[in-house]
């Protein structure tokens, strides 16, 4: 059983013609290895050649027969070749199922035997050259894939027994291995996901970059090993700026101060799931994404945790439309509630601006209380110009669009505009012959919202307001901007929700009935800062479709 006879080559030979290395060849193999690239390498190495040696023999004693007939032949076999005697504790497989157990001691090992002589680290876990023969026999035996855990030796020596486990790899789970383990096969982690794909020829890459998901491959060090197509065109990245280097790339800079990737990795270590957990992520050029991470350990195929795998699917688009779904629930809850208190007080304000009226009247052109009536009567129509607006905004009008020259629209805004703030600079650049198809007086409310806005900002500090329009493919954009001091940050998110201001004075709903006018065209309203230092609001309407023959 020492390998070291004079008829190896004949002992070796076998009925399919597979040539089973001698103990020397694989003791002389495993130092070279190992003072060349390292003892993981090394123990990678035996275990690949253990586990093709391990696949021929199980060819070999062929399929018929019970299992646990075929399994005692083969360990048989091993035996006969010299590479250790096997004693099984339990042989539990059940092929139809894939459901599988497999625990025993080795005695006489070729990792005992390299361990007693190396000495160069006699407590470690043998997972080499026995460990890839015994999976290999019984995955091939069993037709499905198997995952062998480390065997462990106490002393490492050839008189010490080394205890077994074989699993089913969709069945195993190992969340204590080593930190550090030899790169891993693919086999095994498709394995994982119950897929036997032992003894086909099935590409990585084809499954993996048919995927519109991001995948990526990630070491014990958070080192990218691997990334796929579908991760190139989400983030951005080309492959040969990513891998090798930390995944924190793509990771926002305050979650990266959270270290939301090491909780991640703790979780894993406990053997918690991290399936779909909503992230954010951020491409190359800076925009962020929303994203649903699935990340699962990633184990060699000899059992060793050797990293994660993270596949990414980016719902940005979903978390967008969700938010508008909310939007538009709150919006028309909002717009009922306003619709009632709007009707409650439009009649009683009436009345009370009649009643002061009549009052007013009976009073001496120079009577000092004319000037309270008068007040009140101003209070009373500002009133009043809220409940319009509140009306506005809980029952929109459907847009009645038609050919209109947008310069006369914004001109008309505007005139009347300028004489109420004579000392700011007002300018248009809108072309004479920009004819749009529009409802011009959902447009006129628009502009007057957003310009009265910039002039009453600029008012507090700044001297210019600009209108512009510019047309990009199928749509025209409007700009008012302005070089007053902007908008909060903290306001920008909420700026176009109903009753939201940062005026000490005003209802709130300006920018929301501007918005929902926008909206009714098919368009967009959004802020953004100035180049001038203030706010802009930007308006996008799609053009209509061109007749056929139009130039």
């Amino acid at each position: 059983m020492d390998g070291k006879g004079e008829n190896d080559a004949e002992r070796l030979a076998t009925p399919l013609g597979l040539r089973i290395p001698a103990r020397e060849e694989l003791r002389e193999m495993d130092a070279s290895v190992r003072a060349f690239a390292g003892a993981d390498t090394a123990d990678h190495t035996l275990f690949s050649i253990g586990l093709r040696i391990g696949k021929g023999l199980a060819q070999e004693i062929g399929s018929q027969g019970p299992i646990d007939e075929r399994v005692a032949r083969g360990l048989a076999r091993i035996a006969e070749l010299g590479f250790g005697r096997v004693d099984l504790d339990v042989l539990d497989i059940d092929s139809h199922n894939a459901r599988g157990l497999v625990q025993g001691r080795l005695r006489n090992s070729l990792e005992a035997e390299i361990g007693q002589c190396s000495r160069t680290r006699p407590a470690h876990a043998a997972s080499g050259f026995s460990v890839g023969l015994l999976t290999g026999l019984v995955s091939v035996l069993s037709g499905f894939d198997v995952v062998c855990s480390p065997i462990g030796c106490a002393r490492c020596t050839t008189t010490e027994e080394c205890r077994f486990q074989l699993s089913a790899a969709h069945e195993f789970t190992q969340v204590n291995g080593p930190r550090h383990a030899p790169p891993g096969s693919a086999r095994f982690f498709l394995g994982a996901v119950g897929t036997s794909l032992a003894d086909t020829d099935v590409s990585l890459d084809d499954l993996l970059e048919s995927t519109s998901d991001a995948v990526i491959l990630i070491d014990n060090d958070d080192i990218v090993r691997y990334w796929n197509r579908g991760a190139e065109r989400m983030f951005l990245f080309p492959p040969s700026e990513v891998v090798g280097r930390k995944v924190g790339a793509i990771v926002p800079q305050d979650l990266r101060e959270k270290d939301e990737l090491g909780e991640i990795r703790r979780k894993l270590d406990r053997g918690e799931l991290v399936v779909n957990y909503i992230t954010r992520r951020v491409r190359r050029d800076g925009v962020e994404l929303w994203c649903s991470l699935t990340r699962s350990p990633l184990h060699d195929d000899r059992g060793l945790v050797v990293g994660s795998t993270a596949i990414l699917r980016d719902i940005t688009e979903q978390r967008r439309t969700e938010a508008e779904l909310a939007r538009a629930r709150t919006l028309a809850t909002v717009g009922e509630m306003s619709a009632k208190i709007a009707h409650e007080i439009k009649n009683p304000l009436a009345g009370i601006y009649a009643a002061v009226q009549v009052l007013a009247r009976e009073l001496p052109r120079n009577d000092p209380k004319r000037e309270i009536f008068d007040e009140i009567g101003e209070e009373v129509r500002r009133l009043d110009q809220t409940v319009i607006d509140m009306l506005r905004f809980a029952r929109p009008v459907p847009p009645k669009p038609r050919p209109t020259s947008l310069r006369v629209v914004v001109r008309d805004v505007v005139e009347p505009l300028r004489r109420a703030f004579p000392r700011i600079e007002l300018r248009l650049d809108i072309d004479d012959d920009l004819i749009l198809h529009i409802d011009e007086r959902l447009m006129s409310q628009v502009f007057e919202n957003l310009v009265l806005n910039a002039l009453q900002a600029v008012e507090e500090r700044g001297q210019l307001v600009v209108v512009c329009a510019m047309v990009e493919r199928e749509r025209v954009t409007f700009e008012i901007r302005d070089d007053g001091p902007g908008v909060p940050q903290l306001s920008r998110k909420e700026i176009f929700e109903p009753f939201v201001t940062t005026k000490t004075r005003g209802t709130g709903l300006g920018l929301s009935i501007a918005r929902k006018n926008v909206e009714a065209h098919g368009g967009t309203l959004e802020l953004d800062e100035a180049p001038e230092g203030g706010a802009c609001f930007r308006v996008r309407i799609p053009l209509p479709p061109r007749e056929p023959g139009a130039s």
